[in-house]
């Protein structure tokens, strides 16, 4: 227990100083201009993101023995699953037609943004447009910083935190109701919009993982969004305004 509790003030304090961390570095991100210069930051974030969100729970779950639960679904999450309502039944064809949806909500989007004189949303409530990419090596440079978001948080705010929380006896719902939180507060960087569409994620991200009983349902949702959100929508907006030009 004693273990539990010294990793879980490491994942914490690592995701406070991301929070503190991150709205300065992107803020001075978004005044860089020279593609070389991004590509380069596109490359040093998925590394850091590997080391924190990926390297520290693989360290946690080996002191504590427990790197099975990467494969294994946790017994300590049986209460919370078994409390979720099964929606519909996670099959091969449901999960099919789930990312045939992502994908199609991203053309519809990028097709609808096109038409807009006016951003739907001020920018200061959500800021991502610095991280759209500009070329086509921004563009695999993002896709592979979205890979790796998505697989590195799933195994740190789906599997890492919750389970810290149940090894020192709190019910699955507050483990996983923290990382919920931190997930979204990780995301400070992108404006309040984006702290709270995060969140949201999150919580839609833990139903996946609690009903499929694995990380790879979330993995691939989480994947789907990020590439949807920084890559097809915008490349089929731009598409759409320039033969509409």
């Amino acid at each position: 227990m004693l273990v539990a509790a010294l990793l879980l003030a490491v994942a914490v304090g690592a995701c406070a100083h991301f929070v503190r961390h991150d709205v300065g570095v992107f803020t001075r991100f978004k005044a860089v201009e020279e593609t070389g210069a991004r590509q380069r930051v596109f490359l040093r974030w998925t590394l850091q993101g590997a080391i924190h969100f990926l390297g520290m729970p693989l360290l946690g779950l080996a002191l504590l023995g427990r790197l099975d639960a990467l494969w294994i679904f946790p017994a300590e999450f049986a209460p919370a699953a078994a409390d979720m309502p099964e929606v519909v039944e996670m099959s091969p064809g449901f999960v099919g037609t789930l990312i045939g949806a992502v994908l199609a909500g991203g053309l519809v989007g990028g097709l609808v943004a096109s038409r807009r004189r006016k951003p739907a949303v001020p920018r200061k409530a959500l800021d991502i447009d610095a991280m759209i990419p500009r070329n086509r090596g921004e563009a695999l440079r993002v896709a592979l910083l979205g890979a790796n978001a998505a697989l590195t948080e799933e195994v740190c705010f789906r599997l890492y935190i919750p389970l810290l929380f149940a090894l020192l006896g709190a019910p699955p719902w507050i483990g996983f109701g923290a990382s919920v939180l931190l997930f979204g507060a990780m995301h400070r960087y992108q404006g309040w919009l984006g702290m709270v569409l995060t969140a949201v994620l999150g919580m839609m991200f833990a139903y996946a993982y609690l009903v499929s009983g694995g990380l790879a349902l979330p993995i691939l949702l989480h994947l789907l969004l990020n590439w949807n959100g920084l890559i097809l929508r915008p490349a089929v907006k731009r598409l759409a305004a320039r033969r509409a030009d």
